[in-house]
């Protein structure tokens, strides 16, 4: 009777054990959030996120591409969690519009949507109005903005400066170049730049002058006034 109570509680406490030892049931999606405030001319980003699961990635609108695998098969193991990083190609934002999308992340029962804005601008940081400035000082994203380079009339210099993910050309719009205003150079490579402007005094009391440039990289084009204002009477 002692040995058969002994093998019943040995049995009980095997499978108490076993029990124990079970893996435990650990799904998880844990996005990595970044801005995903994008320039126009910006063709390509990503997105982070770590799970232990098997996952599916699915751009919601058509100008984000994934660029590789969009679904992964993980075989589960709850002590393994995984971080991964999706390439995505965007294309060119031709509207002059800013433009929103999401990226869905799907692992096991759990789904994410990352945000993704993509500005109607360029990366110009002089003239001072640039996307950043409004953002932060509107607390909205702009749907058109527009870029205005104002000098005194006895200023003989200025830039614009910018920066660009293609090769870039700044020409006047549609007309011909003013003979109040000289460009140092025309077009650059990616990555900063800097262009000098050099200025005739405006010596005209009542009327200020201006003229339009415009900025592009790859397909994408921004406008730049210059203004000049009249001189102090």
């Amino acid at each position: 009777m002692k040995n058969t109570k002994k093998l019943l509680l040995a049995c009980s406490l095997l499978s108490l054990l076993a029990s124990c030892m079970k893996e435990p049931e650990v799904h998880q999606l844990i996005p990595i959030e970044s801005p995903f405030v994008l320039y126009a001319d910006q063709m390509e980003d990503s997105l982070r996120f770590y799970t232990l699961d098997s996952w599916t990635v699915t751009p919601q609108v058509d100008w984000i591409i994934v660029d590789g695998d969009s679904h992964r098969e993980i075989n589960y193991n709850y002590t393994k969690r995984y971080l991964f990083k999706i390439m995505l190609l965007l294309k060119p934002n031709t509207t002059g519009r800013t433009r929103k999308g999401t990226v869905l992340v799907q692992s096991y029962d759990y789904s994410y949507s990352a945000p993704f804005v993509q500005l109607g601008l360029l990366q110009v940081s002089h003239p001072a109005f640039t996307a950043e400035s409004y953002l932060d000082e509107q607390k909205v994203i702009p749907d058109v903005a527009h870029y205005e380079l104002i000098d005194s009339a006895h200023w003989t210099s200025d830039s614009i400066c910018f920066t660009v993910q293609n090769d870039w050309s700044l020409d006047f719009a549609g007309e011909t170049a003013p003979d109040w205003l000289l460009l140092d150079k025309k077009a650059g490579f990616w990555g900063k730049s800097r262009v000098n402007l050099t200025l005739t005094p405006n010596t005209d009391t009542e009327n200020g002058r201006e003229t339009k440039l415009r900025l592009t990289s790859g397909e994408v084009s921004n406008i730049i006034s210059v203004r000049q204002l009249p001189a102090k009477k």
